[in-house]
């Protein structure tokens, strides 16, 4: 069977290349995108969220590489992205409160005035740590342009299609439990959260792999992806509720939270429900029904 076809846009390894010379090249290539967010983009609040986007992709990239990479190795890198991840966290945070909030509106169809006070509440909040952005800023650009030095030394000589695929195989398993995890604490938002994050990284893994994989598997890429957004969703309302609950209450809060309450539950089910047909497959299942050479 054919491997998954345009590369260009899974942006994942080339037909032909070394995984070596693939995997740095994605490396500096996603280390070149939020360097040059940080450096170019005027639009401060957009330049953030790209460039924490490039760093969930670093992130995943360590884990899929954590064999190869060492102990030291990996968790040095691992550590200089996320570092960097949290310096931006706090504008990002403000961003995500102020579109789910604008996205709850308008799928609720509510009158934008009756929340204004609100909303006014959360741009500015938005709007003060996008001024005070400069110094986090300058401090993530410099920890990603030492890292994008380093990539060239990563130890990566001996990295194989088989030990990727396996590594792959096991994010699917990873994910597997926190599916069943996630179904066990029905409520427990920390468990459903660490399967959020084991799907997302998935995506990302079969992103990367996909010259490996078949035709086939371009629905599977899809629906994870469908339901990391789902599931991100559901997170991005539950920080939302947390902010409101703080709020002093009045009326149009808690017509807000009372909607979250309705809407959770169902989107949170939905999310678990289309997990659970993605990954019924065991994990050798999974990679022998997608993977060309397996």
């Amino acid at each position: 069977m054919s491997p998954v076809k345009n590369t260009k846009r899974q942006g994942g390894l080339r037909p032909g290349e070394s995984l070596a010379a693939g995997m740095r090249r994605l490396a500096r290539r996603h280390l070149a995108a939020a360097c040059r967010q940080l450096d170019k983009n005027p639009d401060t609040r957009k330049a953030v969220h790209e460039t924490r986007k490039s760093l969930k992709k670093l992130r995943a990239m360590l884990r899929l590489l954590a064999p190869e990479l060492g102990r030291e190795c990996y968790r040095r890198e691992m550590r200089a992205f996320r570092d960097a991840a949290r310096l931006l966290a706090p504008l990002r945070d403000a961003e995500v409160r102020l579109h789910t909030l604008d996205a709850l509106i308008s799928q609720l169809a509510l009158p934008v005035k009756d929340f204004a006070a609100i909303r006014d509440e959360l741009e500015a909040a938005a709007l003060e740590l996008s001024r005070e952005a400069d110094e986090p800023k300058r401090r993530v650009r410099k920890r990603l342009g030492l890292a994008r030095k380093r990539v060239r030394d990563w130890p990566l000589g001996a990295l194989l299609e088989k030990s990727l695929v396996g590594e792959i195989r096991r994010t699917y398993r990873k994910g597997r439990k926190a599916l069943h995890a996630s179904r066990r604490e029905a409520a427990d938002v920390p468990a459903f959260h660490a399967w959020r994050k084991r799907v997302k990284e998935l995506w990302y893994h079969l992103r990367i792999a996909h010259v490996f994989l078949h035709k086939s598997a371009g629905a599977r890429i899809a629906e994870i992806e469908a339901i990391g957004e789902l599931a991100g969703e559901v997170n991005d309302l539950a920080v939302l509720r947390d902010t409101l609950t703080a709020r002093p209450a009045t009326p149009q809060t808690t017509q807000l939270i009372d909607a979250i309450d309705t809407r959770l539950p169902v989107l949170q089910q939905t999310a678990l429900e289309r997990g659970d047909r993605f990954y019924a497959p065991k994990p050798c299942d999974f990679v022998h029904r997608y993977f060309c050479a397996f």
